[in-house]
């Protein structure tokens, strides 16, 4: 082994040359970046035999429930958008207590990288980036999700193709010196880029994403923010005050559309700006397509502050050049004399006690306010419930309901459809949840945007579906609101319905589990075989089948809870963890499970003297006496549950109570195979690989109600000494 090889406490020791370290089935290569929330490796995913980038949270942050808690939602926000511009995660999990990502290892380099080499960007260039970028947005806006932290360093150029990718949803990094492109202050997002509702820390939809975007355009065409300051708050106020140039102004040769379309984007109110990404997709599309002539932007970046310059090269020919002094002298007599108004236009307001709420461009025309929809002309829209919806799902599966609007007009006077013709938006649908016993209200998705086609002719209703997913809500009962509003959030009308999320404990992440495996302490696996008094104890794997062939093989585990860090009586919810090895059964497989409550010793053997086999286990005659647990089903068609560590669970109240009023130093469990089958089933054994081995996770009740958050500590990793 490499003796200069770098340590890192995080990750288990190097076993071979070529690699700093192994985290579960990783090996890790190389540490590749780092940054307030994390560390980036090069690493090798050994059971696919592919390279990935694996992304691990600082312990420090770990240690703290609210930090592993965003990391995890940043991860499975990611991993929900499925888009060619969108970085691909492959796995996300939790190992020794830290949070893990892998996700795909892209080549190339970020657009802040880019802008720091000085980078020149073709029309078509930046027409295309915004094009993809605007894609990637869209497809995550579908999925329901803000990125709310679109600037250069979240957006990775991937070489060869020059695809853009964006990276990094819902990550915060602490910081508190101001760069343009990394600083973060107690808001979510780089104030560089923030939209002015995010500056204003007000509630936010997807075109906050939007204006993000138009900032990133703004930059790849002129060098420059579209505001810009010395600090933080500077950044702030210029954001939410003051009205940036037009790009047309600080690059003339900026094609008309695309300044008018990044205009539009940084425009103050959201309302204002496109309604969707996939609208400036279709802009930038339509752009690129109608463009005969390329033109080259040049890009000139102090690469130590990344302040644009703010020279300017102006091309006099011979045949003017008189003209043009004049005309620079009456420039600058003009600019003398601008400044000497704003200086008393200035005076005034300081001295007068008013402020200044922007500072327009002469040459940047105000959109034309559109009209105000009040709450009274929208009176005749009322709710109806429609047909039946999913008031009872499993957490992570979505919540469905059908409602109706009806137009209880009279006339065209009062006809909303009639009246607000002309509006983009009419009013907006917004859902409310309301857990029962708990003061805080979710808004489980974006308000629903209802435009006038979409408003039923007089005297008719017209049905439509709210739908939301429950991955990041708590299992309980809700009060579900669904409010119809004006577009500026006035209540126009609302029903009440009902949910209740159950808890999948199937698919659910351990975060927050306590996990004891059967190679700690007096941990034991092994399975024994009907008419067979061999041992199998010591075999690297376990298995279960109901004869005749093979013979019938029943799967017996010990864990210890001496080696739990809390009591069992504590405990809230308990899981059996198994995993499946190579070779067994791929066809739907179930077993009955049973806790043991007599006729075997608390220490029964593996292997060698007294070991455990059929004639001495319990269940050979029957399950007389036995606690029953329930039953746990898989489907193992086409191996799918290959490579993947604790895919088969179990869980159920019966088996709850059974580890909650466990006595002893060790509980056993039996798994007796219930479906015939040519091949046994078969899982990892603690001698075959001891951090695959079978498990139980454990939630303890304070965990769940938040005032501890247990976590698998890395003493529970397997030394290679344990029995």
């Amino acid at each position: 082994m490499n003796a200069q090889t770098p340590k890192y406490d995080l990750l288990e020791p190097p076993q071979r040359d070529g690699e700093i370290g192994r985290l579960g089935p990783y090996r890790v290569l190389a540490l590749i970046g780092k940054g307030g929330m994390g560390q980036v490796f090069r690493a090798e995913d050994m059971r696919l035999k592919r390279i990935v980038a694996l992304k691990l949270m600082k312990p420090k942050l770990a240690a703290t429930p609210t930090s592993r808690k965003r990391f995890i939602e940043e991860a499975r926000s990611m991993a929900a958008v499925q888009h060619d511009n969108v970085a691909t995660i492959f796995e996300v999990g939790v190992e020794g207590g830290i949070p893990f990502m892998a996700m795909e290892l892209l080549e190339g380099e970020s657009l802040k990288d880019a802008f720091r080499a000085g980078r020149k960007f073709e029309t078509e260039q930046i027409l295309r980036l915004g094009k993809e970028i605007a894609l990637g947005l869209a497809a995550a806006h579908e999925c329901g999700l803000i990125h709310r932290d679109i600037k250069p360093a979240n957006i990775w150029i991937q070489q060869p193709s020059g695809r853009a990718k964006i990276l990094d949803f819902g990550l915060a990094i602490a910081g508190n010196s101001f760069d343009p492109f990394v600083s973060r202050g107690t808001l979510v997002g780089s104030p560089g880029f923030l939209s002015p509702e995010q500056a204003r820390n007000e509630a936010l939809d997807d075109r906050t994403d939007l204006y993000s975007l138009g900032a990133v355009l703004f930059m790849m065409c002129s060098g420059e923010l579209p505001l810009t300051s010395g600090s933080i708050s500077g950044q702030l106020i210029a954001i939410i005050c003051y009205t940036p140039t037009s790009l047309t102004d600080v690059k003339p040769e900026t094609p008309v559309a695309l300044s008018q379309l990044i205009d539009q984007l940084l425009l103050k109110e959201p309302k204002d700006r496109p309604a969707t990404a996939t609208e400036v997709a279709s802009r930038l599309n339509q752009m690129t397509a109608e463009s005969s002539d390329k033109h080259t932007i040049n890009i000139v970046m102090d690469s130590g502050s990344l302040e644009a310059s703010e020279s300017r090269l102006s091309s006099v020919t011979p045949g003017n050049a008189s003209n043009t002094s004049r005309s620079r002298i009456w420039a600058v007599f003009a600019m003398i004399l601008l400044a000497c108004v704003c200086g008393a236009i200035y005076g005034f307001t300081k001295f007068s006690g008013f402020e200044i709420g922007s500072m327009a461009s002469p040459q940047t025309p105000k959109p034309v306010p559109p009209k105000q929809i009040t709450a009274a002309s929208l009176r005749p829209l009322t709710l109806i419930q429609g047909g039946a919806g999913s008031r009872k799902v499993m957490s992570g599966q979505a919540a469905r309901y059908k409602l109706r609007i009806a137009n209880e007009s009279t006339s065209s006077a009062d006809d909303p459809r009639v009246t607000n013709s002309t509006a983009k938006v009419v009013a907006q649908l917004v859902t409310l949840l309301k857990q029962t016993d708990v003061d805080r209200v979710e808004r489980p998705t974006f308000p629903k945007k209802i435009p006038p086609t979409q408003i039923p002719r007089r005297g008719s209703s017209l049905e439509f579906e709210v739908q939301f997913l429950t991955a990041n809500l708590v299992p309980g009962e809700y009060e579900v609101e669904f409010q119809l509003q004006t577009p500026s959030g006035d209540e126009i009308t609302s029903i009440t319905d009902s949910l209740v999320i159950q808890e999948d404990l199937s698919k659910a992440d351990l975060l927050g589990f306590e996990v004891l495996r059967t190679h700690r302490g007096e941990g034991a696996d092994t399975y024994v075989q009907k008419n067979n008094t061999n041992d199998f104890g010591g075999n690297k794997l376990i298995q279960g089948a109901r004869g005749p062939t093979p013979p019938t093989q029943h799967i017996y585990l010990r864990f210890d809870l001496s080696k739990l860090s809390e009591d069992t009586r504590q405990l809230d919810r308990a899981i059996a963890l198994l995993t499946v090895a190579q070779g067994g059964q791929q066809t739907p497989t179930a077993f009955t499970v049973y806790g043991i409550l007599n006729d075997l010793e608390p220490e029964w053997q593996e292997t060698g003297k007294g070991h455990l086999n059929w004639e001495t286990a319990p269940c050979r005659n029957g399950i007389s006496g036995q606690k029953y647990l329930g039953r746990l089903s898989f489907d193992n068609t086409k191996d799918r549950f290959k490579n993947k560590p604790d895919a088969v669970r179990f869980a159920s109240r019966e088996f709850d109570d059974f580890m909650r009023n466990a006595k002893g130093k060790t509980v056993t469990v039996v798994f007796i195979p219930d479906s015939n089958s040519n091949r046994a089933a078969r899982f990892k054994s603690k001698e075959g690989q001891p951090d695959e081995s079978p498990a139980i996770a454990i939630r303890y009740l304070q965990a769940k109600s938040g005032l501890v958050d247990r976590k698998y500590e890395k003493k529970n990793k397997p030394t290679g000494n344990e029995k």
